[in-house]
């Protein structure tokens, strides 16, 4: 699998360019290393790409249903820069830019069957790196290359094949949550997730998602874990392999009676915290919820601005919650900035009963992410939205079992 992944990136020059110019920007971690180019390769990947558009004599390659969306977000975001005198909105609109520029270039090089591929390749090969990692570093123990503090309360380790926020290397306890190549474990299990949905849509196949559920456990991201028991009970749990359900409940439970036994010993005290501690409920909830104050704040202020929020600078959102996007952009200006969402609403409304409860699914499944994970309007985000929507759009079999559509 690891072979003709490399051989693949290394004969499609397209697709490298696509990644490099993704991959030096958030939501990755890499723009914070030390000396790292991270406007210069984008900007010059986003400058080859527009380029090689314009030489390109084809000319459907242009999607006017996404140009129109995209549009009507960069219409609302500088109205909304003026309104609240307060233009980091315009960054948006330089993202949306940027993000159908390569929309249309995947369109015209790649193709985005193509594109999901390396997507679902590439998550998979980290989530590789970073277990290994994970079980090396518990048994030997990994040095960091180095660390990069990427925020005023984040520090990032490069662990050469994996980047983690949480690592301990104390008195003999080695443990940590890798992150990928993202700020922290959530992250990764979030894009993992992603990766899982795509697979399930474009390709079902059964040993890579086996692989990516199986591998982004060791993230321990709750978040994560929420997601696949969903997932599971959505797509895999009837009466023939209820059984196995019953046998993996069990396993688990024998694991937790274990550790939950053993707290005074500090190695599996640190794996019981990071694991089953994090889904023990106490009066305010989840108790390892380190999200119940960031939503708070923000709910205050979402119910102070309800109808166009308070922008991005006025008061201090805390943001990573529920109402973190409701602030910023209220009620109102959320219809602009979850448009592709939306979209795909709309998309799924519109399909027959068959398809529409497979969807719908997915939907929930996403949606529940956003509990924790609100923001999208990162390019490399955008584009998992805009590959099922075109997976929707152009799949015949799905295509005829549509009425009608409503954006033609």
């Amino acid at each position: 699998m690891l072979r003709n992944f490399f051989f693949k990136v290394k004969n499609n020059k397209s697709l490298i360019l696509v990644w490099i110019t993704l991959t030096s920007t958030a939501p990755f971690i890499f723009y914070s290393w030390p000396g790292h180019p991270y406007k210069l390769l984008t900007l010059a990947g986003i400058g080859i790409m527009t380029l090689q558009i314009l030489l390109k004599k084809e000319k459907k390659i242009f999607d006017f249903k996404i140009f129109s969306i995209i549009i009507l977000q960069i219409a609302y975001y500088i109205f909304i820069s003026f309104y609240h005198d307060d233009y980091s909105n315009i960054n948006l609109c330089i993202q949306l830019i940027s993000f159908f520029i390569i929309i249309t270039y995947i369109n015209a090089f790649i193709g985005f069957k193509t594109f999901v591929r390396s997507y679902i390749d590439v998550t998979l090969v980290t989530a590789i790196g970073g277990t290994l990692i994970f079980f090396l570093h518990a048994f030997i123990g990994v040095k960091p290359l180095f660390i990069v503090d990427y925020s005023a309360t984040g520090t990032s380790y490069f662990l050469w094949l994996t980047t983690t926020n949480v690592y301990y290397d104390v008195s003999g306890i080695r443990f940590i949550r890798y992150s990928g190549f993202f700020d922290e474990p959530g992250a990764f299990g979030l894009y993992s997730f992603f990766a899982i949905v795509l697979n399930k849509i474009y390709f079902r196949n059964s040993k890579k998602e086996l692989w990516l559920i199986l591998l982004t456990m060791f993230t321990t991201s709750l978040a994560f874990y929420m997601s696949m028991v969903l997932y599971f009970l959505f797509f895999y749990v009837n009466k023939s392999n209820l059984k196995y359900v019953v046998f993996l409940f069990v396993g688990i439970l024998t694991i937790h009676l274990y550790l939950s036994s053993n707290l005074e010993d500090e190695t599996t005290k640190m794996i019981y915290d990071s694991t089953f501690k994090r889904f023990e409920i106490n009066d305010s909830g989840l108790a390892e919820n380190n999200r119940s104050e960031l939503s708070d704040n923000d709910k205050k202020i979402f119910l102070k601005y309800p109808l166009l929020g308070s922008g991005t600078t006025k008061e201090k959102i805390s943001g990573s919650n529920l109402y973190s996007i409701l602030s910023s952009y209220g009620i109102f200006g959320c219809l602009f900035y979850y448009a592709f969402l939306l979209y795909f609403i709309f998309q799924i409304i519109l399909m027959s009963y068959k398809y529409f409860l497979f969807y719908l699914k997915i939907l929930i499944l996403i949606l529940l992410n956003f509990y924790s994970r609100p923001e999208i309007s990162s390019v490399f985000t955008l584009l998992v939205f805009v590959s099922i929507i075109y997976y929707i759009r152009y799949n015949s079999e799905i295509q005829h079992k549509q009425t009608r559509n409503i954006f033609t």
